[in-house]
Order: C-alpha cells, then sequence, then structure tokens
C-alpha cells in the first residue's frame, strides 16, 4: 500500500512539474516605456486606451474587450459596438476598466500620468511615443505587442510594409531638395513643429528641410513655437503641411483653411504651387503611432510631391 501511495506521490508531484515547465514556457516578458511586465501567457481579456494601440491590434486580429469610443477614426469605428467604453483618450474611466477584469491594460502617452494607477488594476505596457523618435518608437511598439500576443511574423511584415511605404516618398524628398514648415492651428494660433518635436517625422524621417524666418522671430511654447502669418511669409516655405488641431478633437471642421487662407500664406512657394497640404488630424495627432495612421501619414506627405 506505501509502495503504492509513494508511486501515486511521484506521479503527481511529476504533474505539477511538467504543468509548471509548460507555464514557464509560455511566459512573456515584455519591455515598454515604463519597464518590464510579465505575463504567464498571451493575455485574453484586452483593454486598450488609445486608437494607436488599437490600430495595431486591428491590423493583427487581436480583438480587445474595451477601448476608448471617442475620437475613434472611420476605420475603427466598429469597435463601439464591440467593445466596452474605457472613456476618452485623455480620461480613463477606470470603474469600467477594471469592471472588464482585464489581464492586460495598453496605455499610450496621454496616460502616462496614470501609469500606476492602471497597473494596479492589471499589468499595464506603455504604448509610447518620444518626441522626435515617431517611426523608430511606432517599430518598438508593434513589435512589442507581436510578441505579447504571439503576432510577430504579422508584425513584422507589416513593418516592412510600411517602411517601403516611407522609403518611396523619402526618395522623392531627396530629389526635389524641399523646405518645409510644419504647423498646426489651435483657434486662432499657430504653431511651428521642427527637429525634436512631436511631428518631427517630417523632417527626421521624411527628409524635409527646415523653413525658417531670418527676420521674424518664434514664441516658445508647450505645444509647438508660436508664430505668426509674418513669419510663414518671411519663411518662404516650398511645402506647408497643416494639422487642424479643432478638428483632430472634434470642436470644429474647416477652420484651418479659412485661416490659411490669407496674402501673407498664399504669397509662399509652397502657396504658389499648390504644396499646401491639409494633413488627416486623426492619424497625426490622436491615432499617431497605428499602422493604418502612420500609412495614412505617408499619404499626407506624398500629396507634396505629386
Amino acid at each position: 500500500m506505501s509502495q503504492s501511495f509513494g508511486f501515486v506521490k511521484r506521479l503527481a508531484l511529476t504533474a505539477v512539474a511538467s504543468l509548471a515547465l509548460v507555464a514557464q514556457a509560455g511566459a512573456v516578458t515584455i519591455q515598454h516605456f515604463k519597464g518590464t511586465s510579465e505575463f504567464d501567457g498571451t493575455p485574453k481579456r484586452v483593454v486598450v486606451l488609445g486608437n494607436g494601440s488599437l490600430d495595431v491590434l486591428d491590423r493583427i486580429g487581436v480583438k480587445p474587450v474595451g477601448a476608448p469610443h471617442s475620437l475613434l477614426p472611420e476605420y475603427l469605428a466598429d469597435y463601439k459596438q464591440t467593445t466596452g467604453n474605457t472613456g476618452s483618450v485623455g480620461e480613463p474611466d477606470f470603474e469600467a476598466i477594471f469592471t472588464l477584469k482585464p489581464d492586460v491594460i495598453i496605455a499610450e502617452n496621454r496616460m502616462l500620468r496614470v501609469y500606476d494607477d492602471l497597473n494596479q488594476i492589471a499589468p499595464t505596457v506603455m504604448f509610447y511615443v518620444d518626441n522626435g523618435q515617431y517611426w523608430q518608437d511606432a517599430q518598438k511598439n508593434w513589435r512589442m505587442l507581436g510578441k505579447l500576443f504571439d503576432k510577430q511574423d504579422e508584425v513584422e511584415a507589416l513593418i516592412a510594409e510600411t517602411q517601403q511605404q516611407l522609403d518611396d516618398v523619402s526618395s522623392k524628398v531627396a530629389k526635389e531638395k524641399l523646405n518645409a514648415l510644419m504647423l498646426m492651428n489651435n483657434g486662432s494660433n499657430v504653431a511651428m513643429f521642427n527637429k525634436g518635436s512631436r511631428f518631427s517625422i517630417v523632417f527626421d524621417d521624411f527628409g524635409f528641410a527646415e523653413s525658417t524666418s531670418k527676420n521674424v522671430a518664434p514664441i516658445e511654447g508647450a505645444h509647438g513655437n508660436l508664430i505668426s502669418f509674418e513669419y510663414v511669409a518671411d519663411a518662404q516655405p516650398e511645402v506647408i503641411f497643416i494639422l487642424d488641431r479643432e478638428q483632430a478633437i472634434g470642436r470644429s471642421v474647416g477652420k484651418a483653411q479659412e485661416l490659411f487662407n490669407n496674402p501673407l500664406v498664399n504669397s509662399t512657394p509652397a502657396a504658389k504651387n499648390n504644396k499646401v497640404v491639409y494633413i488627416d488630424p486623426n492619424a497625426w495627432y490622436i491615432s499617431g503611432g497605428g499602422v493604418t495612421a502612420t500609412q495614412t501619414m505617408i499619404s499626407d506627405i506624398d500629396k507634396a510631391l505629386n
């Protein structure tokens, strides 16, 4: 009887050890902007708190249980019907997130200040894009999600596809040797973004030269440097990219076109040569870092080259 019991005990211990090895084999360690997060396996219940990460999950076939329902672009609008609403892209609904019982929370730049609070609900990874490092960080984020959800092959295919699109446009920029202004209107204020800024992909990745004024000084601001239309006229840019922030946040549509249709802007080579481009505000300002958003950004840049 004791020998039989000993055999059963050894068999049970072997089974437990085997299960532990299987669990260990399925464990995933994720490096992200806020550090390291450990997962026993592929998370099943996924909550995303921004459009960029939702965009990536959509492209690799991962369906979240929760997502923000405000300011969704058309290609992600169906998630209003298939996910629980986690709040806005700027303010999470902690109670709703907790109720969804997530295995993982994917937070984005606007949620950095509440990361520790989110991490108390469930393991939270940061889908973060730093100023001046858009494409480098986008690739890191895509690969992070690819590893987390065992979708590495799908992610590498998307990176290769997007890199080719970016390279094709960059080669056109290099041939034309154009300088540019990257501008954003916020009400009647106009801000300029250059290298090292939130939208430095225009210069750092696509290769436009910076157009600057020698006679009119910008005013340093928290969201780009504030400039006047005299600055724009003096800089004489060959291309002007304009982001309508009010449209991006759903406040108004078409105000930027009215604001920039003035004699000072119209005196520039950009206006004279039809190279004033109103870029997709959601892709650049709200859903940045996503796959479809990034490819939309590339398409916007290409509009200045045709």
